[in-house]
């Protein structure tokens, strides 16, 4: 009697967990962050991401995954040259979308950034001498 309790309670709990990571999607469990590679010719040009100076080319940086992102690349007497990166659904994300409409669960994975991915993710940028 004792041990079938114990294997009720073991159940309901799995059940709970199964239920839990169902509802809110893989995407949660995706990182947030996402690699960003700049390049330019000639090298040596500052890199700003969103208003913060990330270092110089050839550079790697860590990007949230969330947002669109304004990449600045400055170098004294070239044009300033800018990019914005737009969101597509990661694979983890295409995986929400499936698992939802197959499942008819809600698709809250979707709301967190492990769900999108910058894209590009890698630039290369030449710059204009200025006029």
């Amino acid at each position: 009697m004792e041990n079938e309790r114990r294997l009720w309670a073991v159940c309901r709990r799995a059940i709970a967990l199964l239920a839990l990571v169902t509802f809110t999607g893989c995407s949660f469990a995706a990182p947030s962050m996402q690699t960003i590679q700049v390049t330019s010719s000639p090298e040596g040009a500052k890199v700003l991401a969103g208003g913060q100076s990330v270092g110089q080319t050839p550079v790697q940086f860590e990007a949230h995954r969330g947002d669109n992102l304004l990449i600045e690349v400055q170098k004294t007497g070239y044009q300033t040259q800018y990019r914005t990166t737009s969101r597509t659904l990661s694979s983890v994300g295409i995986l929400d979308v499936i698992g939802g409409c197959f499942l008819l669960i809600p698709l809250i994975g979707l709301v967190s950034s492990g769900a999108w991915k910058h894209d590009p993710d890698k630039y290369g940028i030449i710059l204009e001498p200025e006029k």
